[in-house]
């Protein structure tokens, strides 16, 4: 009986160990009081700046565009490299508010980086452009990670403008996060050991 119970609290444990979330963005909520941790592609007239008109905490970033025809990037890139497995659920979050003229939207998109160079594949988050609204709204997926991902992941932002006059988006950007569960390593061997444990005991 104490050799079951033992067995049983020994998986219960492994179970609850594997089950931790390890978070791989850095600086993802923006309360480091910077932009560290966020690699920047602007257009010839965006900005990304530092606010504290935030979802969460005190801080977060406002991405804005009115360069026509154009794509003003951000992003948390090449995350988790040795830590994420080629086909593992990625679980993403992120907390949106802005507004769009004239074609301006804002796109977030989910990259599996190749050492080296490239992706092995690139996921448009929900599809298309973010629905966004003058309120923050959290935005939540679970992915799966690319056939190779020795480059790591990335999760990027991307406001984008049509060609037409007056072409503008602002995007608020706060609490992004890109986490993977680790995978259960050695609990099937926990368990067979307990199985094999008990009934020598018996």
């Amino acid at each position: 009986m104490k050799t079951s119970m033992l067995t049983v609290l020994a998986l219960s444990a492994a179970c609850a160990t594997a089950s931790a979330q390890i978070e791989l963005t850095n600086n993802g909520g923006f309360e480091a009081g910077d932009l560290s941790g966020w690699q920047s592609f602007p257009s010839a007239t965006s900005t990304f700046l530092l606010t504290n008109d935030a979802n969460s905490g005190t801080f977060a970033a406002e991405l804005f565009n009115n360069q026509l025809a154009s794509g003003a990037v951000i992003k948390q890139a090449n995350l988790g490299i040795g830590q994420v497995s080629p086909g593992q659920i990625v679980d993403i979050s992120f907390a949106v508010k802005g507004e769009g003229a004239v074609g301006g939207v804002l796109f977030a998109e989910f990259l599996s980086e190749i050492d080296g160079g490239g992706v092995s594949s690139a996921q448009i988050l929900g599809g298309g452009p973010l629905a966004i609204t003058s309120s923050y709204q959290v935005f939540n997926f679970s992915v799966l990670a690319g056939p190779d991902v020795s480059g790591g992941v990335t999760l990027q932002f991307a406001a984008v403008t049509g060609g037409a006059q007056g072409s503008t988006i602002v995007a608020f950007i706060d609490d992004a996060s890109v986490s993977i569960i680790p995978a259960p390593a050695g609990l099937a061997a926990l368990g067979m050991g307990g199985l094999v444990l008990g009934r020598r005991r018996r």
